[in-house]
C-alpha cells in the first residue's frame, strides 16, 4: 500500500509523544495527541507543496498545525526553491506591522538548524503606491542580478527555501497582504500529471517529515538552553543574514505590559523593534516586558532596527 509508510509513522509518532519526558499526566498526553494531529496535517501539506519548478507559498505553521514554540503575532509562508533557477515573487502589501523575507539553505532537523543566506524586510524593496511589488530571486549573473534594482536578490549556494513572515501588531485593525511565486522559465506551462510511484514516494517523504518535526522540536530546547545552568544569561546575537539599521524618530504611541514565566528562559526570543513592538528579556530574570508601539498616523512606515529572525 502506498500509504503504509505514513500509517507506520503516525503510530511511531504517537509512541514518541507518549514517551516524551514532559508528558506526565492525561492532560499532557491529550495536548500531545492534539499536537500530533496538527503535525499529520502539516506533513501532508508541506510534502505536497514540495515543487521547486512550480512552487507556491504554503502556510508552513499556524494555530492548527504548530511547529515548535507558539508565535501568536506572525503568519508564516514558505516555498521550496533551487539555487540555479530564477523566481519571481509578486504581491500586494497589507497593513501589517512587518513583512519580511528569508532564504534558508535547508530545513530544520533534529541535528541542525539551516543557515540564513539572505534576510530583509519591506523597507528594503520598492513598493508601488497601490501596495503592489515584484521581487526577483536568482543565481549570480541571472536576470535577478544582471539588471540593477532594489527588488533583485541573489540566491546563494544551497538556497532551498524562501520564508515569508507577516507580523501583526493589531489583529483587529491590520489586514494581511497577498503574495505569489513562480519560476521565471516555467510560467505558462503545466506541471507533469501525478504518477502512482511519485505519490507513493510522497507518502514516504511525509512519513519522514512527520517524525522529523517531532524529534527536531523535542531536541530543540536541549540544544539551545536546557544544557545551561539555571539563571544563566546568554550573550545576545543576531540571526545570520539579518540587516541592521539606525533608528529614525517617528510619532508613536506606546503601551507596556509585564508578564512572568517559570522557566530559565522567556517563552519568546528578545527583539529590538522600538517603533513596531518589542520584547526585552533575559534568561534567569523574572519579568518579560513587552512594548507595543503604533504609529500615530497609519500611512507612515518609520525605519526601525530589525533584528535577526529565527525560522520558527
Amino acid at each position: 500500500m502506498a500509504t503504509e509508510p505514513f500509517a507506520r509513522a503516525i503510530a511511531e509518532a504517537e509512541e514518541i509523544i507518549r514517551s516524551a519526558p514532559h508528558v506526565r499526566s492525561e492532560q499532557d498526553l491529550a495536548e500531545g495527541l492534539d499536537y500530533l494531529a496538527g503535525g499529520i496535517k502539516a506533513a501532508l501539506h508541506m510534502t505536497w507543496a514540495y515543487d521547486r519548478d512550480f512552487p507556491f507559498f504554503a502556510a508552513s505553521t499556524g494555530p492548527y498545525a504548530k511547529l515548535g514554540l507558539d508565535n501568536p503575532d506572525t503568519l508564516y509562508f514558505h516555498a521550496y526553491i533551487r539555487d540555479d533557477a530564477e523566481y519571481v515573487v509578486t504581491g500586494r502589501r497589507g497593513t501589517t506591522a512587518d513583512l519580511s523575507f528569508q532564504v534558508l539553505n535547508g530545513d530544520y532537523s533534529p541535528a541542525r538548524s539551516p543557515d540564513s543566506l539572505t534576510a530583509f524586510d519591506d523597507r528594503d524593496i520598492e513598493i508601488a503606491p497601490d501596495g503592489s511589488y515584484e521581487l526577483r530571486f536568482g543565481p549570480a549573473g541571472s536576470g535577478a542580478r544582471s539588471t540593477p534594482g532594489p527588488n533583485r536578490f541573489t540566491l546563494g549556494t544551497g538556497a532551498a527555501m524562501l520564508i515569508v513572515r507577516e507580523v501583526f501588531s493589531d489583529w483587529e485593525a491590520e489586514r494581511p497582504g497577498e503574495i505569489r511565486i513562480h519560476r521565471a522559465d516555467t510560467l505558462g506551462s503545466a506541471p507533469p500529471p501525478p504518477a502512482v510511484d511519485r505519490m507513493a514516494r510522497r507518502y514516504e517523504v511525509a512519513a519522514k517529515m512527520l517524525l522529523g518535526r517531532l524529534r527536531t522540536f523535542l531536541a530543540f530546547p536541549e540544544r539551545h538552553y536546557l544544557t545551561l545552568p539555571v539563571n544563566t544569561m546568554t550573550e545576545p546575537r543576531p540571526t545570520p543574514g539579518a540587516s541592521r539599521r539606525s533608528i529614525r524618530p517617528s510619532a508613536t504611541t506606546t503601551s507596556t505590559t509585564t508578564r512572568s514565566w517559570s522557566s530559565p528562559c522567556p517563552p519568546r526570543a528578545a527583539t529590538s523593534r522600538p517603533t513596531r513592538g518589542s520584547s526585552s528579556a533575559a534568561c534567569g530574570t523574572s519579568r518579560w516586558t513587552t512594548s507595543t508601539t503604533r504609529p500615530a498616523s497609519p500611512p507612515t512606515r518609520p525605519a526601525t532596527t530589525p533584528t535577526g529572525r529565527s525560522a520558527t
